[in-house]
């Protein structure tokens, strides 16, 4: 998959400036539970990135399935999904470069939309655009915010400085939904979005997971925790507590999830497919220009198959 800036937008400084940054920070990474970065370059003024092609479908379209038809996830599920993006997430923080320095990676925008679940079982974490790393160039001043606000933590809504604990509030939030089959600080602007992450009670899961175990939703409020000081340390320790609590349950296998993911989106995916397979044959070399087809949202930049 090629990524590149929109056209409207391809000459302003500040995305070409994200766009390496991005690059640049995704492109020390080699991980299963990490969409792989290969290469950054440029054509006729035209910065790109070429990134490992996915098949299968984010977490956004399968949570808004399953709350439609009113379909629980399988708890077992939800724990190897979520396990396995707490792999991909300790790496990324725990990333250091060549000279063993600490490069201290916060990805800042984990959502539904950014945990991509392959068509062979595999979770994969997408989209470090907004990530921060120690020392980048392109840090984040504090007091400016960058994410999406419903899955930010209040420190990050503040503009506080930050660490790798607002990862594990936002995976906390996607773990909720997961169970919850409903969006939890979600509200009609974003002011009131704003005050539901910032003050209002956290309702219990159970409201609308009632075979939730304890054990699971002290998991949920431990990463939910206001105060970072509170929450898990490290995303090893929110994917091993989440295990714990749900081995009743049973962690589901990557077998398990790809035959999920297969038995829902098959449809999806074939077209998809087709589509990457028809203009490919066109072409001949295999370089064409198209709409985005994976990787989820996309704010300033765009996808060539």
């Amino acid at each position: 998959v090629v990524k590149r800036i929109l056209p409207h937008l391809a000459d302003d400084a500040r995305f070409r400036q994200m766009l390496i940054a991005e690059a640049r920070i995704a492109s020390k990474m080699s991980h299963a539970n990490v969409c792989q970065v290969y290469e950054l370059g440029e054509t006729d003024g035209q910065l790109y990135i070429v990134m490992e092609y996915l098949e299968g479908v984010s977490i956004l379209p399968l949570l808004r399935r399953a709350s439609k038809a009113g379909t629980p996830l399988d708890l077992g599920l939800i724990a190897g999904v979520i396990q396995q993006t707490c792999d991909g997430l300790h790496y990324a923080h725990e990333l250091r470069d060549r000279d063993g320095s600490y490069l201290g990676i916060i990805h800042r925008d984990v959502t539904p939309s950014n945990i991509y679940l392959l068509d062979s079982g595999v979770a994969k974490l997408l989209d470090f655009g907004i990530a921060k790393a120690k020392g980048a160039s392109t840090q984040t001043q504090e007091g400016t915010v960058k994410g999406k606000y419903a899955y930010m933590s209040p420190e990050q809504l503040r503009g506080a400085s930050i660490d790798r604990r607002v990862d594990l509030f936002a995976l906390g939030v996607v773990l909720y939904e997961m169970l919850a089959l409903r969006r939890l600080f979600q509200r009609n602007t974003d002011y009131l979005t704003f005050r539901a992450v910032m003050e209002q009670p956290i309702p219990d899961v159970r409201r609308y997971r009632p075979d939730i175990p304890d054990s699971v939703v002290n998991v949920v409020m431990h990463a939910l925790e206001r105060d970072p000081n509170s929450r898990f340390e490290t995303a090893r320790q929110l994917g091993s507590a989440v295990l714990d609590a749900m081995s009743p349950a049973r962690l589901g296998t990557q077998g398990e999830i790809s035959d999920f993911v297969e038995s829902e989106f098959a449809p999806e995916i074939a077209k998809r497919s087709h589509q990457v397979a028809s203009v490919v044959g066109r072409t001949g070399s295999g370089r064409a220009t198209m709409p985005l087809l994976v990787h989820g949202d996309q704010d300033a930049t765009d996808g060539d198959g």
